[in-house]
C-alpha cells in the first residue's frame, strides 16, 4: 500500500492538489499534519463517490505521531537532494507498504532522519504534487494511467475535441 505523509502544507489548495494528484496517480491515502479541515475530507468523500476508489484523508497534527503509526512502512523522503529516482525505483518496488513523505521546506531534517529512503524527483525546485505524481508514475510503470476506480459514477470518454463525461451504468439487475 502506498500512502502519503505530508508535513507543513496549510492551504486548502496546495493540500487539494497534493490529495488529487495521489488519488489520481494510485495512492492509498494521505495523511496531512496541518489542522483537520472538514472542507477537504467532504471534497475528497465526494471525488471518491464520483469518480471512484476509496482515497482516504486522514489529520495528524504531530508528523512524529504519524511517522511512529506507520512502522510498518517503509518511508521515502521525495526531496531534491535525495538518490535520483531512477537509481533506487527497482529497489523500491519490492516493498510492500511505502510512505512517501513531503514537506514545505527544501530540506527537512526530522524527514531526512527518519526516512529509509531520500528520494531526489529532481535537482530541481518542484511542488510536491508533482513529486507524487512523478514518483507513482514511476513506481506503476505507467499502469496508473489505465487505472480502473471502483464504484465510479463517472468516467471520462477519450476525445480529441471537447468534454465527454459519462455516468457509468452500474447494470441494475433484472426483475
Amino acid at each position: 500500500m502506498l500512502r502519503i505523509l505530508s508535513i507543513g502544507k496549510e492551504t486548502y489548495q496546495s493540500n487539494a492538489e497534493l490529495c488529487l494528484a495521489a488519488r489520481a496517480f494510485g495512492a492509498a491515502g494521505v495523511v496531512l499534519s496541518s489542522r483537520k479541515d472538514p472542507k477537504l475530507v467532504k471534497y475528497m468523500k465526494l471525488t471518491n463517490s464520483k469518480w471512484g476508489g476509496c482515497f482516504e484523508v486522514e489529520f495528524e497534527s504531530n508528523y512524529m505521531k504519524a511517522l511512529d503509526k506507520e512502522s510498518s512502512y517503509k518511508k521515502v523522503y521525495l526531496t531534491r537532494y535525495g538518490v535520483p529516482l531512477p537509481e533506487v525505483i527497482s529497489t523500491l518496488r519490492t516493498y510492500r507498504n511505502l510512505l512517501l513523505i513531503v514537506t514545505d521546506k527544501e530540506a527537512f531534517s526530522p524527514a531526512y532522519m527518519h526516512a529509509d529512503f531520500s528520494v531526489s524527483i529532481t535537482a530541481q525546485p518542484h511542488s510536491s504534487a508533482s513529486a507524487i505524481a512523478v514518483f507513482l508514475h514511476e513506481f506503476y510503470s505507467g499502469r496508473e494511467l489505465a487505472m480502473h476506480f471502483e464504484n465510479a459514477r463517472y468516467k471520462v470518454v477519450p476525445s480529441e475535441q471537447g468534454v465527454h463525461v459519462e455516468k457509468v451504468d452500474r447494470g441494475k439487475p433484472k426483475r
